[in-house]
Protein backbone atom coordinates (compact mmCIF):
# COMPACT_ATOMS: atom_id res chain seq x y z
CA UNK A 1 0.00 0.00 0.00
CA UNK A 2 2.94 2.58 0.44
CA UNK A 3 4.42 1.71 -2.35
CA UNK A 4 1.42 2.31 -4.29
CA UNK A 5 1.48 5.65 -2.52
CA UNK A 6 4.74 6.49 -3.91
CA UNK A 7 4.28 5.85 -7.20
CA UNK A 8 0.93 7.49 -7.81
CA UNK A 9 2.37 10.71 -5.68
CA UNK A 10 5.54 10.70 -8.64
CA UNK A 11 2.73 9.83 -11.26
CA UNK A 12 0.38 12.77 -10.22
CA UNK A 13 3.92 15.67 -10.54
CA UNK A 14 4.72 13.60 -14.28
CA UNK A 15 7.27 11.22 -13.71
CA UNK A 16 6.74 7.32 -15.34
CA UNK A 17 7.43 5.05 -11.95
CA UNK A 18 7.03 1.37 -11.83
CA UNK A 19 6.48 -0.43 -8.26
CA UNK A 20 7.14 -3.71 -7.13
CA UNK A 21 6.64 -5.62 -3.91
CA UNK A 22 9.08 -8.81 -3.66
CA UNK A 23 11.14 -10.20 -1.52
CA UNK A 24 14.94 -9.57 -2.57
CA UNK A 25 15.99 -12.08 0.11
CA UNK A 26 15.05 -14.77 -2.08
CA UNK A 27 16.94 -15.20 -5.75
CA UNK A 28 13.42 -16.21 -7.64
CA UNK A 29 11.46 -13.30 -6.17
CA UNK A 30 14.11 -10.83 -6.52
CA UNK A 31 15.41 -12.01 -10.14
CA UNK A 32 11.29 -11.33 -10.77
CA UNK A 33 11.14 -7.94 -9.36
CA UNK A 34 13.94 -6.83 -11.61
CA UNK A 35 12.60 -8.14 -14.78
CA UNK A 36 9.18 -6.93 -14.05
CA UNK A 37 10.59 -3.08 -13.61
CA UNK A 38 12.87 -3.59 -16.30
CA UNK A 39 9.95 -4.82 -18.62
CA UNK A 40 8.30 -1.73 -17.74
CA UNK A 41 10.86 0.84 -17.82
CA UNK A 42 13.28 -0.45 -20.04
CA UNK A 43 17.11 -1.30 -19.06
CA UNK A 44 18.56 -0.10 -16.08
CA UNK A 45 21.17 2.40 -15.54
CA UNK A 46 21.19 2.33 -11.70
CA UNK A 47 21.11 -0.08 -9.13
CA UNK A 48 20.90 0.87 -4.85
CA UNK A 49 20.75 -1.47 -2.69
CA UNK A 50 19.38 -0.51 0.07
CA UNK A 51 17.55 -3.10 2.05
CA UNK A 52 18.67 -3.34 5.62
CA UNK A 53 17.94 -4.41 9.27
CA UNK A 54 19.42 -3.57 12.52
CA UNK A 55 19.43 -4.47 16.08
CA UNK A 56 20.81 -4.31 19.36
CA UNK A 57 22.34 -7.07 21.32
CA UNK A 58 25.49 -7.33 23.51
CA UNK A 59 28.40 -9.11 21.85
CA UNK A 60 26.69 -12.85 24.12
CA UNK A 61 23.34 -12.38 23.89
CA UNK A 62 23.27 -12.25 19.87
CA UNK A 63 22.75 -16.16 18.43
CA UNK A 64 23.62 -17.59 15.44
CA UNK A 65 19.90 -16.68 14.41
CA UNK A 66 20.81 -13.40 14.74
CA UNK A 67 23.67 -13.13 12.93
CA UNK A 68 21.70 -15.20 9.87
CA UNK A 69 19.21 -12.71 9.99
CA UNK A 70 21.23 -9.62 9.46
CA UNK A 71 23.36 -11.30 7.28
CA UNK A 72 20.01 -12.84 5.03
CA UNK A 73 18.93 -9.06 4.68
CA UNK A 74 21.87 -6.59 4.74
CA UNK A 75 23.77 -9.04 2.49
CA UNK A 76 22.26 -11.86 0.25
CA UNK A 77 19.89 -9.01 -0.82
CA UNK A 78 22.40 -6.63 -2.02
CA UNK A 79 24.13 -10.61 -4.13
CA UNK A 80 20.35 -11.18 -5.52
CA UNK A 81 19.65 -7.91 -7.20
CA UNK A 82 22.97 -7.06 -7.87
CA UNK A 83 23.62 -10.90 -10.01
CA UNK A 84 19.60 -10.08 -11.47
CA UNK A 85 21.11 -6.96 -12.79
CA UNK A 86 24.43 -7.26 -14.27
CA UNK A 87 23.89 -8.00 -18.13
CA UNK A 88 21.39 -4.66 -18.08
CA UNK A 89 24.41 -2.69 -16.42
CA UNK A 90 27.22 -3.76 -18.01
CA UNK A 91 25.57 -3.33 -21.24
CA UNK A 92 24.57 0.61 -20.34
CA UNK A 93 27.93 1.21 -18.38
CA UNK A 94 25.85 1.84 -15.21
CA UNK A 95 26.44 1.67 -11.68
CA UNK A 96 25.82 -0.61 -8.72
CA UNK A 97 25.52 1.31 -5.34
CA UNK A 98 25.55 -0.35 -1.76
CA UNK A 99 24.23 1.33 1.27
CA UNK A 100 26.29 0.14 3.94
CA UNK A 101 27.42 1.78 7.02
CA UNK A 102 29.90 3.51 9.40
CA UNK A 103 29.66 -0.14 11.33
CA UNK A 104 30.84 -1.58 7.66
CA UNK A 105 34.17 -0.28 8.80
CA UNK A 106 34.51 -0.92 12.63
CA UNK A 107 32.95 -2.67 15.45
CA UNK A 108 30.71 -1.06 18.12
CA UNK A 109 28.92 -1.99 21.03
CA UNK A 110 25.35 -3.34 20.63
CA UNK A 111 25.61 -3.71 17.23
CA UNK A 112 27.81 -7.01 16.91
CA UNK A 113 25.37 -8.60 13.86
CA UNK A 114 24.38 -5.82 12.19
CA UNK A 115 27.86 -4.66 11.88
CA UNK A 116 29.40 -8.10 10.68
CA UNK A 117 26.74 -8.02 7.93
CA UNK A 118 27.34 -4.35 7.11
CA UNK A 119 31.55 -5.51 6.97
CA UNK A 120 30.56 -8.41 4.84
CA UNK A 121 28.51 -6.26 2.36
CA UNK A 122 31.58 -4.09 2.10
CA UNK A 123 33.45 -7.07 1.33
CA UNK A 124 30.92 -8.11 -1.66
CA UNK A 125 31.08 -4.57 -2.77
CA UNK A 126 34.86 -4.55 -3.62
CA UNK A 127 34.86 -8.46 -5.15
CA UNK A 128 32.11 -6.54 -7.27
CA UNK A 129 34.81 -3.75 -8.46
CA UNK A 130 38.01 -6.48 -8.60
CA UNK A 131 36.07 -9.10 -10.77
CA UNK A 132 33.06 -7.15 -12.75
CA UNK A 133 33.50 -5.78 -16.25
CA UNK A 134 35.44 -2.19 -15.88
CA UNK A 135 31.90 -0.69 -17.79
CA UNK A 136 30.38 -1.03 -14.40
CA UNK A 137 30.77 1.21 -12.12
CA UNK A 138 30.53 0.05 -8.17
CA UNK A 139 29.75 2.65 -5.17
CA UNK A 140 30.22 1.71 -1.65
CA UNK A 141 28.51 4.03 0.97
CA UNK A 142 29.51 4.78 4.56
CA UNK A 143 27.27 6.75 6.56
CA UNK A 144 26.35 7.68 9.80
CA UNK A 145 23.19 7.56 11.74
CA UNK A 146 20.13 8.91 9.24
CA UNK A 147 18.18 11.65 10.80
CA UNK A 148 14.89 9.72 10.92
CA UNK A 149 11.61 10.76 13.00
CA UNK A 150 11.78 7.35 15.32
CA UNK A 151 15.32 8.17 16.73
CA UNK A 152 15.52 6.79 20.17
CA UNK A 153 12.98 4.97 20.45
CA UNK A 154 12.92 2.20 17.45
CA UNK A 155 14.84 -0.67 19.46
CA UNK A 156 12.32 -0.04 23.03
CA UNK A 157 12.11 -3.74 23.00
CA UNK A 158 15.49 -4.55 22.44
CA UNK A 159 17.26 -2.38 24.42
CA UNK A 160 15.67 -3.22 28.36
CA UNK A 161 18.55 -3.37 30.87
CA UNK A 162 21.14 -2.12 28.63
CA UNK A 163 22.73 1.27 28.87
CA UNK A 164 20.68 3.89 27.20
CA UNK A 165 23.32 4.47 24.61
CA UNK A 166 21.70 1.57 23.24
CA UNK A 167 18.53 3.10 22.40
CA UNK A 168 20.41 5.81 20.30
CA UNK A 169 20.86 6.01 16.90
CA UNK A 170 24.35 4.37 15.96
CA UNK A 171 23.71 2.58 19.27
CA UNK A 172 25.20 6.34 20.87
CA UNK A 173 27.82 7.51 18.25
CA UNK A 174 28.51 10.97 18.72
CA UNK A 175 27.33 12.01 15.62
CA UNK A 176 24.48 14.03 14.39
CA UNK A 177 22.36 12.17 12.25
CA UNK A 178 22.51 13.16 8.55
CA UNK A 179 19.98 14.73 6.53
CA UNK A 180 18.55 12.29 4.18
CA UNK A 181 17.85 14.87 0.96
CA UNK A 182 21.69 15.70 1.63
CA UNK A 183 22.31 12.33 1.51
CA UNK A 184 21.13 11.50 -1.42
CA UNK A 185 22.15 14.12 -3.02
CA UNK A 186 25.98 13.09 -2.24
CA UNK A 187 25.60 9.61 -3.35
CA UNK A 188 23.90 11.30 -6.72
CA UNK A 189 27.39 13.34 -7.14
CA UNK A 190 29.80 9.96 -6.17
CA UNK A 191 27.17 8.03 -8.86
CA UNK A 192 28.81 10.83 -11.47
CA UNK A 193 31.84 10.94 -10.99
CA UNK A 194 32.11 7.46 -10.16
CA UNK A 195 33.82 7.02 -7.25
CA UNK A 196 34.85 3.57 -5.75
CA UNK A 197 32.94 5.01 -1.42
CA UNK A 198 31.90 7.75 -0.03
CA UNK A 199 31.87 7.85 3.94
CA UNK A 200 29.85 10.49 5.38
CA UNK A 201 31.38 12.14 7.78
CA UNK A 202 34.46 12.48 5.64
CA UNK A 203 36.61 12.75 9.05
CA UNK A 204 35.85 9.32 9.71
CA UNK A 205 38.17 7.94 7.07
CA UNK A 206 40.90 9.20 8.74
CA UNK A 207 39.66 7.54 12.18
CA UNK A 208 39.65 4.06 10.08
CA UNK A 209 42.98 4.67 8.45
CA UNK A 210 44.72 4.81 12.17
CA UNK A 211 42.40 1.87 13.29
CA UNK A 212 44.30 -0.35 9.91
CA UNK A 213 47.42 1.45 11.08
CA UNK A 214 47.20 0.58 14.54
CA UNK A 215 44.33 -2.06 15.96
CA UNK A 216 45.31 -1.17 19.52
CA UNK A 217 45.28 2.93 18.77
CA UNK A 218 41.91 2.22 16.48
CA UNK A 219 40.35 1.20 19.62
CA UNK A 220 41.42 3.66 21.93
CA UNK A 221 40.14 6.69 19.19
CA UNK A 222 37.38 4.70 19.77
CA UNK A 223 36.78 4.35 23.31
CA UNK A 224 37.51 7.99 23.69
CA UNK A 225 34.97 9.01 21.00
CA UNK A 226 32.12 7.08 23.19
CA UNK A 227 32.61 3.38 22.61
CA UNK A 228 32.82 2.44 26.39
CA UNK A 229 34.02 -0.85 26.76
CA UNK A 230 32.10 -0.88 30.60
CA UNK A 231 29.14 -0.06 29.40
CA UNK A 232 28.96 -3.09 27.24
CA UNK A 233 30.28 -5.40 29.86
CA UNK A 234 27.49 -4.11 32.01
CA UNK A 235 24.75 -4.64 28.90
CA UNK A 236 26.73 -8.67 28.80
CA UNK A 237 26.26 -8.71 32.20
CA UNK A 238 22.51 -8.01 32.83
CA UNK A 239 21.11 -9.76 30.00
CA UNK A 240 23.26 -13.08 31.08
CA UNK A 241 19.89 -14.85 32.00
CA UNK A 242 18.17 -13.53 29.21
CA UNK A 243 16.19 -16.49 26.71
CA UNK A 244 18.03 -18.39 23.70
CA UNK A 245 14.79 -17.59 21.75
CA UNK A 246 15.49 -14.33 19.95
CA UNK A 247 12.68 -14.76 17.00
CA UNK A 248 10.71 -12.45 18.85
CA UNK A 249 13.42 -9.61 18.49
CA UNK A 250 14.88 -10.27 15.01
CA UNK A 251 10.83 -10.15 13.81
CA UNK A 252 10.85 -7.05 15.64
CA UNK A 253 13.97 -5.74 13.75
CA UNK A 254 13.34 -2.28 12.08
CA UNK A 255 13.82 -2.10 8.39
CA UNK A 256 16.64 0.51 7.68
CA UNK A 257 14.66 1.02 4.65
CA UNK A 258 11.75 -0.34 3.16
CA UNK A 259 12.10 -3.64 0.77
CA UNK A 260 11.09 -0.89 -1.77
CA UNK A 261 12.33 -0.98 -5.55
CA UNK A 262 11.24 1.58 -7.47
Amino acid sequence: ERLDQIVRHFETAGHQLAGCSADVTDTASATRAIRSLTGQLGEMDLLINNVGTSSRFGILQAGAGDYQAAFRTNVLSAVNCTLASVAQLQHRRGSVVNIASLAAKTAWPFVAPYSTSKAALAAFTHQLRMELDPAIHVLLVCPGPIRRADSGTRYGLQTAGMPAAANQPGAGVRLNGIDPQRLAKMILRAVERRKAELVVPAWARLAFALGQLSPRLGDWLLRRFGAGGSAAASANTNRANASDDRSDLTVSSDLESEQTVL
